[in-house]
């Protein structure tokens, strides 16, 4: 923890009483929902249903750490409605699961000091908390829908697509709880810029910087040493218009033509991991020469193939804050992202950082750290530093920083 971090909360002692109500997905969540747990502060957590895989109903992505499942605020029935939604196709799925889980988040009111919402769960609740004279925080994620309509729908419309949202309802209810709320936290630089532009005030907003779950997993673990000179390029995330794909692939024809008739024979390569949304299945189906698509992978799978990879490519068009140049960085690759895509990369230090939807910039960037690898070590280098000095501090004592702040400027 920084000495500017001890001597904050040495001056605002954190509160050892549970006074924190949170309202969130679980897998979003559960990261500060277990910090908050240990310290005694999680006065109640309504998510959707989550469990410490004992019990009738295990689904697999709502497992929690016991202390975790019996907190109050677990509800199944909006998972039913959403997978209901799902399997019958219906139109704006998640309203099926999203507003049942408002509504039933808003039927209770904890003895807290504290709401602290994420996603669109939480506008119902955070006005009856702010009628009883709590603090109210929306964690912003992701970019709100007017900024991701000005970043993809111009590029939806190049491959004869027109970008929507999946509920105009929920973007809607987004963009007013983090008007409503008395503090809004974002994870990046890019998303704050978006906050900015829809007009949230500068003074409401906290940069809370997320990190990875599996970043420390990944520094502790060594990269497999190699005998051959090869290039090994890696995308991990949905393969989808909206990450760059297009872009990734166009940039991929002209590196993988240049350097097969290369006279030193340098061989590169290029792998996709991830899940193909619909808008993609017939880039997938007709994949350039060198490049290899994998599809969705287990977790430890993929930690393989980053320890693997030289350079980590992510031309994301629009993100919150992504988790995967996060891992990669951790992992040691050489990150080419886009300051769209939210990672902490620091130009020319930690990584390159070009322009979205711009293949010439992406073969630049990737020509210069195949071409110079002592620039691509010392890059990767310096993002492994990064990230471990970032997990110092923690995410959920970032969190209770910012808890303390407004709990001073509220009195």
């Amino acid at each position: 923890m920084s000495q500017t971090m001890q001597k904050a909360l040495k001056t605002n002692p954190i509160s050892q009483t549970p006074d924190i109500w949170m309202i969130g997905r679980i897998d979003q969540f559960a990261v500060l929902a277990s910090h908050l747990a240990q310290n005694n502060r999680l006065a109640r957590w309504d998510s959707f249903w989550r469990h410490d895989g004992t019990g009738l109903i295990c689904p697999p992505a709502r497992k929690v750490a016991p202390e975790l499942a019996t907190i109050p605020g677990r509800h199944l029935l909006p998972d039913m409605l959403g997978k209901a939604a799902r399997n019958l196709h219906l139109p704006a799925h998640t309203l099926y699961s999203d507003i049942p889980l408002s509504l039933l988040a808003a039927s209770h009111l904890p003895s807290a000091r504290i709401l602290h919402g994420q996603g669109n769960y939480s506008l119902p609740a955070m006005r009856r908390a702010k009628k009883h004279g709590m603090i109210t925080i929306s964690d912003v994620t992701g970019q709100l829908a007017p900024i991701r309509h000005d970043q993809l729908a111009t590029t939806y419309q190049a491959h004869g697509r027109t970008y929507r949202e999946i509920s105009n309802f929920l973007a809607r209810r987004r963009i007013a709880e983090a008007h409503f709320a008395d503090a809004v936290f974002a994870p990046s630089d890019t998303v704050i810029d978006g906050l900015l532009k829809c007009g949230i005030a500068s003074n409401k907003i906290f940069h809370i910087p997320f990190i990875a779950p599996q970043c420390q997993t990944l520094l502790q673990s060594p990269r497999p040493k190699r005998t051959d000179t090869d290039i090994r390029l890696l995308y991990v995330g949905n393969i989808s218009i909206a990450k760059g794909i297009p872009a990734l692939l166009d940039a991929w024809r002209s590196l993988h033509a240049s350097f097969q008739s290369d006279d030193k024979g340098q061989k590169i390569s290029l792998t996709l991991i991830g899940r193909a949304q619909p808008c993609a299945k017939g880039i997938v189906q007709n994949l350039p020469a060198g490049c290899r698509w994998l599809g969705p992978l287990p977790q430890s799978e993929v930690a393989k193939h980053l320890l693997g990879a030289d350079i980590f490519a992510f031309p994301s068009l629009s993100e919150g804050s992504s988790l995967a140049t996060m891992e990669a960085m951790a992992a040691g690759c050489a990150v080419i992202t886009t300051h769209d895509a939210g990672s902490p990369v620091i130009d020319h230090t930690s990584g390159l950082i070009i322009e979205p939807r711009d293949p010439v910039a992406l073969i630049t960037a990737v020509t210069t750290l195949i071409n110079n690898p002592t620039l691509r070590q010392t890059i990767a280098d310096a993002a492994r530093k990064q990230i471990k000095n970032a997990l110092m501090p923690g995410y959920g004592n970032r969190v209770e920083l910012a808890y303390e702040q407004l709990l001073s400027r509220h009195g």
